[in-house]
């Protein structure tokens, strides 16, 4: 399945709305650290909307985001006012030699062409910065429930060349510290669930760029006959590294 570059900004006002917040242990994880907090000048790659940047301001971070997205960025601006946004992707961005404490992605990463964005991020920390890496797992493998039997049925009707699924769980620790630029720290997982309606299901499955619109029907009406609620297990996943 070929995605097309502008799916997020098709998307901008439903991803905004639609897609659920991180934990807050996941935030809870890096200020204790001084990977974000009070002082701490942080580098957002892939801001979106804004669902990990506003808890970046609320925790009193120093926030430069980049979002390559012109609507998401507008979005991004006004709900996170306190961020300087800046309209590109890591591998473009002009950043400042050594000007960041830390850089975070939050389910962004996977869009990043490594062999350019990791060199970058290490020019732009500071020595001993962090390099946070995180992403939402819609879906918990340890957990089997009948809709997410019913998800399972869709995407299995796949073509066999879609991989578009391979991108939930990457980057791996092991790509973010290829070529030496980082070390690794420690990986975290963070199992939890949400209650969402059939409705909500729509909007957020709407928002994956691998499903189609005939798919993302498939799955909410899946939810209605279901009874028109489904309690969805996911998983966050992150992984902390420094700067070598």
């Amino acid at each position: 399945m070929r995605v097309s570059g502008t799916h997020f900004e098709r998307m901008a006002t439903e991803y905004a709305t639609a897609r659920p917040r991180y934990p807050d242990a996941v935030f809870e994880t890096l200020e204790p650290e001084g990977v974000i907090g009070p002082g701490t000048r942080v580098l957002e790659i892939g801001a979106g909307a804004g669902l990990a940047t506003r808890e970046l301001l609320g925790r009193g971070s120093d926030v430069v985001a980049l979002e390559p997205g012109v609507q998401l960025a507008r979005l991004l601006a006004d709900a996170a006012s306190g961020a300087h946004v800046i309209v590109s992707r890591l591998e473009d961005a002009q950043l400042e030699e050594a000007g960041f404490d830390s850089a975070i992605a939050a389910t962004a990463m996977h869009w990043v062409d490594l062999s350019v964005g990791l060199p970058t991020l290490h020019r732009a920390l500071r020595p001993g910065g962090w390099l946070a890496v995180w992403r939402n797992v819609f879906g918990d493998d340890s957990v089997d429930t009948e809709f997410r039997q019913r998800v399972e049925a869709i995407v299995t009707q796949r073509d066999e060349g879609d991989v578009g699924r391979s991108r939930d769980q990457r980057p791996t620790v092991e790509e973010l510290a290829a070529g030496g630029w980082f070390e690794p720290v420690r990986t975290q997982r963070w199992r939890w669930s949400i209650d969402l309606s059939a409705q909500q299901i729509g909007l957020l499955f709407k928002t994956f760029s691998n499903w189609t619109p005939a798919e993302v029907a498939a799955v909410q009406d899946a939810a209605e006959e279901l009874g028109g609620h489904v309690t969805e297990h996911y998983q966050t996943v992150l992984h902390l590294l420094r700067r070598g």
